[in-house]
């Protein structure tokens, strides 16, 4: 596998408190996913997820024609080839240039046909991506690989069509879900001291990447302010070593049922998942844990698979990628599909935009709002547009560039009323 630190022990960081940060303006870049990049559906006559839906794009200033009502009824844990394809051209009109990222405001259905719906939306559906893309094919397989594994958001978002991800955003209750929401805004430019667990379990089918788990620990130890590590807890047949923890970040593991999970304190954007056949197959209780009781117990994303996938580390989340990822300033969404290498048949769960680790930094000096931003092209012109609220039109405002190699300090004189602002690339 391939490990992408991009220079991360060189990023300087300017750390804003929150109760500061509550007065400053949101401000969109052209690389950076924001409310605006986002397509939230819905089940139509379904208020339980029109309400989840509301709620997300109220908090994440996602423009109202994008919160998009789909027809499914009979919440059906699976969807055939032929009413996903329909489903998808209903929705096409709304798939705008912008449109980067498809959230689905539901737990079910979660599958079409043999890929996870997830990766069907974000992936087009495509047998592919699936073990076995018939009934003749059985026994334990390889699946295609995602365009996604581990490359830049930037260059995936040239694409034409651009590649769009997706990503499940729901709860057992509307409690659960407007909780998960409310984490993913909390975890926002907080750049945490936090832990990440790697662990090895006596499960030896489901713990296939520890070698992975150990080699990453060994050469990232303590940097950033994460320390990895890796625990070896194969002597625990009941119990876990990781319980009664603070301030985990990561937690990846390998077990049907992962002990002591309520007993942590996640941290807001904390990820965590379990290598098991069964995680991405409803929200239910029975079987095989599912990826939701982490949500439930306090992480922010998750993840599971809705076939047998069998034990391929490459169907399931690479820390070595994720981690570096997701620190480099990436959103949760994006670090958790980059993590992926054959993602067809496993569903991603979660808020997100949730984004701990920023690479641009806004503050208040008298009446100019200074940017300082890592996210910028310095051979590319770009200029600033103001917006008053969300239902008021973008408009052009002086400011004042200048650049240190990849470091640009953006200088808005005035800026104290406006919502929210959006850097442009001028062509």
């Amino acid at each position: 596998m391939i490990i992408r630190f991009i220079g991360m022990l060189a990023l300087s960081i300017v750390i804003i408190s929150s109760a500061f940060a509550k007065q400053l303006p949101e401000v969109q870049l052209p690389s950076k996913l924001s409310g605006n990049n986002v397509l939230v559906l819905y089940k139509e006559f379904n208020s339980f997820s029109q309400q989840i839906a509301e709620y997300y794009a109220e908090k994440r200033h996602i423009p109202s024609q994008q919160v998009v009502p789909v027809a499914i009824f009979r919440d059906p844990d699976k969807l055939s080839q032929q009413k996903f394809e329909s489903i998808y051209a209903q929705i096409s009109p709304h798939l705008t240039k912008n449109i980067k990222l498809i959230v689905l405001a539901w737990h079910a259905p979660y599958r079409v046909d043999c890929m996870s719906i997830t990766s069907a939306f974000a992936l087009g559906f495509d047998k592919k991506y699936c073990s076995h893309p018939s009934k003749k094919v059985s026994g334990c397989h390889k699946t295609a690989n995602s365009p996604y594994f581990n490359a830049e958001s930037s260059s995936l978002w040239q694409n034409n069509p651009p590649l769009r991800l997706s990503m499940m955003l729901s709860g057992t209750t509307l409690i659960q879900a407007k909780e998960l929401i409310d984490r993913g805004l909390a975890s926002d430019s907080t750049y945490p001291i936090s832990d990440a667990y790697l662990v090895r379990t006596h499960d030896r089918a489901r713990s296939t990447r520890w070698p992975i788990f150990k080699q990453f620990s060994d050469l990232w130890g303590d940097r950033k302010g994460v320390q990895v590590h890796y625990v070896d807890d194969r002597w625990n047949k009941t119990s876990t070593q990781i319980k009664n923890k603070q301030n985990i970040m990561f937690y990846h593991t390998g077990l049907t049922h992962v002990p002591a999970i309520k007993t942590n304190h996640y941290l807001p954007g904390a990820i965590a998942d379990h290598l098991t056949s069964s995680g991405g197959r409803g929200i239910e209780q029975a079987g095989q844990m599912k990826a939701f009781r982490w949500l439930e117990a306090g992480a922010t994303g998750s993840y599971g698979t809705v076939v047998e996938p069998c034990s391929y580390i490459e169907k399931f989340p690479n820390p070595q990628v994720l981690i570096p990822s997701y620190l480099y300033g990436d959103s949760l969404v994006e670090a958790y599909w980059k993590s992926v290498q054959q993602p067809g048949e496993g569903l991603f769960i979660g808020e997100p935009l949730a984004r701990p680790w920023d690479r641009t930094q806004l503050e208040f000096v008298d009446k100019k709002l200074i940017i300082r931003s890592q996210e910028l092209d310095p051979d590319k012109a770009y200029f600033i547009e103001q917006q008053q609220n969300e239902s008021a039109p973008w408009k052009r405002v002086k400011a004042r560039f200048s650049w240190n190699k990849q470091d640009v300090k953006i200088i808005i004189h005035q800026a104290t009323t406006s919502e929210r602002y959006r850097i442009v690339e001028d062509k």
